[in-house]
């Protein structure tokens, strides 16, 4: 039998729990979480995971999922953080897509189930999977997944080392430091705030504080006043939110990042005017590059500039590469933090995202200026953010199709108002089925966020008509 691991990506075990012991988690009620990375790990390794055995973590925001994600990683099993809200229905096809050896939610996971075995962890349940597969990553990895870009069921492979390469080089950009205290609001299942939050201030010795949705804007305030909180992040949704409502920061917040999709240049200039003395960080990233790409200081560029995300980080090269024929360019990626390879169900245009040994196409079409500037333009089209969340067409598309009755599904994206939105028009055999009932169908199969704007239902008769751009 293997020793013990003493130590992740040369970080020592004792120094992740004194991390993970100074956290502020504000969504605890009732007993406090299971914290200790040493006790979840024995009994991870006592179940039988192996090593290299994926974990699917279906956990909400808290210490206790932190804990977890490095427990499983000291029992040498691969961690992979999923939506909590995501249907059960969902959560089992990635489970049986990656494949993941265990699935970890806080009320009965894998409900339909029954060659599993079920067991309590610390405050969240765990279902057991047979070892009728390999495992599907080694020792030493972390699975990011990818819902947005390629598909809902596929994730993107890395060591644990790049993760933590990235969030140094994601510290040093926002001049994270000891001493800081940073709040966490946005989901742990966000690659930002798993890697540029959390991973980050374990690197750099700042303590976490740690709350969840809704995001309501004085809240926020509040809570930013009342914890002392020296760094935050949010995306641009939610920076119009709180621009919209009004209210001040508080003195104490040093430093203010944003990403994850993008920001005009005049909501710049307002976070600006409110903090004058303050930093403003706009961010660019994608978690196939682990994650984050470039980093713009705003607080220390000219007005010019606010629509950019910035400089490469250290160890980044960028390209543009043509793509079709209006002249516009995508993002090419070259880094030591890439993903080492995809696993579970790819769909889209992320099929093809390697252009070359180390070399990623992000999806993006960027402009650089003359002094390597990052300029984002737009997506390509199988993608799209609604709200804070990524969407990918061709799962959506492929989901309604397993719809009863369905033949082909259409989607069309259209502007909303926050961002991107689209409509779908499905095309039936049976012109009877009615709209509620292919509405309500589809709602089981899709989060809340992924759901259309509207759905047009058509017979095949009519589909030639109702099927155009």
């Amino acid at each position: 039998m293997k020793e013990p691991v003493t130590e992740l990506a040369g970080i020592s075990l004792p120094s992740i729990q004194a991390f993970l012991d100074r956290v502020r988690d504000l969504t605890e009620s009732g007993a406090p979480a299971e914290r200790s990375v040493e006790r979840l790990a024995a009994s991870w390794r006592a179940r039988g995971l192996r090593p290299g055995d994926v974990v699917l973590l279906a956990l909400p925001n808290g210490a206790e999922l932190l804990a977890q994600v490095f427990a499983i990683l000291a029992a040498r099993g691969v961690p992979a953080l999923v939506s909590p809200s995501a249907p059960a229905a969902r959560q089992q096809a990635l489970v049986e897509a990656l494949p993941a050896r265990a699935l970890v939610a806080m009320r009965r996971p894998a409900p339909q189930v029954r060659e599993v075995e079920r067991f309590t962890l610390g405050g969240a349940e765990v279902a057991l999977f047979p070892e009728t597969q390999p495992p599907a990553a080694l020792p030493g990895e972390m699975v990011l997944l990818t819902s947005g870009t390629s598909g809902f069921a596929s994730g993107c492979v890395f060591d644990l080392d790049a993760l933590f390469r990235n969030a140094r080089r994601h510290a040093d950009a926002v001049g994270l430091r000891a001493g800081d205290t940073v709040l966490v609001n946005l989901p742990l299942y966000y690659s930002y705030s798993l890697v540029a939050q959390a991973f980050a201030s374990l690197l750099r010795g700042a303590d976490l504080v740690i709350s969840g949705p809704p995001f309501q804007p004085a809240a926020y305030l509040r809570l930013l006043a009342d914890h002392g909180v020296t760094v935050s992040a949010l995306t641009p949704l939610l920076v119009r939110s709180l621009l919209q409502q009004g209210g001040d920061f508080p003195e104490g917040l040093r430093s203010l990042g944003v990403g994850g999709d993008a920001l005009s240049s005049e909501h710049v200039a307002r976070l600006l005017r409110q903090r004058p003395r303050g930093e403003l960080y706009i961010t660019y990233g994608l978690s196939e590059a682990g994650p984050r790409v470039a980093t713009l200081a705003a607080h220390a560029e000219p007005s010019h500039r606010f629509a950019s995300v910035g400089l490469p980080l250290p160890g980044t090269q960028v390209s543009l590469h043509p793509r079709g024929t209006g002249g516009q360019k995508e993002l090419l990626v070259s880094s030591d933090t890439l993903m080492k390879r995809r696993i579970g169900l790819v769909e889209g245009e992320k099929l093809h995202a390697w252009r070359g040994p180390n070399l990623l196409a992000t999806g993006d079409i960027f402009d650089i200026d003359a002094d390597g500037y990052l300029y984002f333009q737009g997506r390509l089209s199988d993608f799209l953010i609604r709200g804070s969340e990524k969407i990918c067409m061709a799962s959506v598309r492929r989901l309604a199709t397993t719809l009863p009755g369905v033949l082909t599904v259409r989607t069309q994206v259209v502007p909303g108002t926050e961002g991107d939105d689209y409509e779908m028009v499905l095309t039936v055999a049976d012109e009877g089925r009615s709209m509620d009932h292919l509405s309500e169908a589809l709602s089981r199969l899709l989060r809340l966020a992924e759901r259309p704007r509207r759905i047009q239902v058509v017979s095949a008769d009519g589909a030639t008509a109702a099927l155009h751009k």
